[in-house]
């Protein structure tokens, strides 16, 4: 047998492990992608859904009460009222007529 026929099957073999490796890899990448990405969408739902519940129980403070109870309840928190809106780390609640109206 030829010595290049030697090597052309040995190599073979490491080309087709890595073919196959490479595919699985590629699957479960996108498997756990899909999976992130209903994850982060039901997260922001829930989101919505919780924002509107603070949004009601919320009617009856004006923008100072609310920068007050979020500064009592969270006195290391860096919040930051910027016209008619505090913002909280990532939360921003908003303000309209010194009502609250809306949370992001």
């Amino acid at each position: 047998m030829n010595k290049w026929k030697i090597a052309f099957f040995l190599s073979l073999l490491p080309l087709i492990l890595s073919g196959l490796f490479s595919l699985f890899l590629l699957l479960d990448k996108g498997t756990a992608y899909t999976y992130l990405e209903v994850s982060y969408h039901d997260q922001v739902e829930a989101n919505k859904v919780l924002g509107n519940l603070i949004i009601q129980g919320a009617q009856q403070y004006s923008q100072k009460d609310f920068l007050h109870l979020l500064r009592q309840e969270y006195p290391d928190a860096f919040i930051v009222e910027e016209g008619n809106a505090i913002k909280m780390g990532t939360n921003v609640f908003e303000f309209q007529n010194n009502k609250l109206s809306q949370v992001r």
